[in-house]
């Protein structure tokens, strides 16, 4: 690779990772494509994650190194570490993710066929290491078979992801710069970023996908997906709240009857995912947005 080729940003965000960061900081050091900026950003983590990261660091090449004096949250610190981007396209990794050698590199081929000013996304396959029932498996394979499906879908896929008919493995993704500086970067008020992110990407530009295992990806029982279905739960309460201010958005997002009609689906799914696990509050919000879809001008 020669450095004509475009900047490629990867933000390595980390809290309580020291035992998984310096895998995911050597996957991006032996990436095929060299032209990468390394910014990794430690939201004050409580175990020895800093001391792990700054070793790292004396070791290996030069980055950005930026540590949090508190506790921002996901949406927040990544925010403040895209600021010190210079990169056409960034990855948003997690300190317990690793990329797989060719990943950059596939990705920004992607790119390089089509006008890259008008994609907003181009993402792959992943292999997933569960670490809570010691299993293994491809990440789309396993979504294909829950939704009954082939592939996941690219191209204009905004009606898809809205009740999860499409999905985006967020950190197998190589994200166009200039559209996430146009959109506003992540919802700081959200404590996660993709599916709020993706809808707001989808809405106005392409989403392009690579059939390939581009990344690792472990799940852990601290990961903040793992937190979605607990019962009297306070970070699952947080959890689904952001989700229901994701779905609110869809009012204005949304542009015709079969996009308030997706949203209406995912709004039953919610009203029922909350009943299961007794958060009464958002099953009556969910109730009354679901009435508000029914009404919505695109539906009459």
């Amino acid at each position: 690779m020669q450095n004509s080729d475009p900047l490629v940003t990867v933000i390595c965000s980390c809290y309580n990772h020291s035992d998984y960061i310096e895998i995911a900081l050597d996957s991006v050091l032996n990436q095929t494509y060299k032209n990468i900026q390394l910014i990794i950003i430690d939201d004050y983590s409580t175990d020895n994650s800093v001391e792990v990261i700054e070793n790292w660091i004396s070791k290996n090449n030069k980055c950005l190194f930026i540590k949090n004096k508190n506790n921002l949250g996901l949406t927040k610190s990544f925010n403040k570490a895209f600021a010190n981007v210079k990169g056409d396209y960034f990855i948003d990794l997690a300190g317990d993710d690793s990329l797989m050698p060719e990943c950059v590199s596939t990705q920004v081929s992607v790119y390089k066929k089509f006008n890259s000013e008008s994609i907003g996304i181009v993402y792959g396959n992943a292999q997933v290491e569960n670490r809570i029932n010691k299993s293994s498996y491809v990440f789309f394979d396993k979504f294909s078979q829950n939704i009954k499906t082939s592939k996941p879908k690219d191209g204009k896929i905004y009606k898809e992801l809205i009740n999860h008919k499409n999905t985006i493995c967020s950190v197998s993704a190589l994200n166009n710069s200039k559209v996430f500086k146009t959109l506003g970067g992540y919802d700081e008020s959200l404590v996660y970023e993709d599916y709020d992110y993706w809808l707001r990407v989808a809405k106005k530009y392409p989403i392009l996908y690579v059939d390939k295992i581009l990344v690792k990806r472990i799940k852990r029982k601290s990961s903040l997906g793992n937190t979605n279905n607990l019962r009297f739960n306070k970070k699952t309460f947080i959890f689904k709240k952001s989700t229901y201010c994701v779905v609110k958005k869809l009012l204005k997002l949304n542009k015709s009857k079969e996009e308030d009609h997706e949203a209406i689906g995912k709004t039953k799914r919610e009203i029922k995912e909350n009943f299961r696990i007794f958060n009464l509050i958002l099953v009556i919000k969910y109730v009354i947005l679901c009435f508000k879809f029914k009404k919505n001008k695109h539906m009459l």
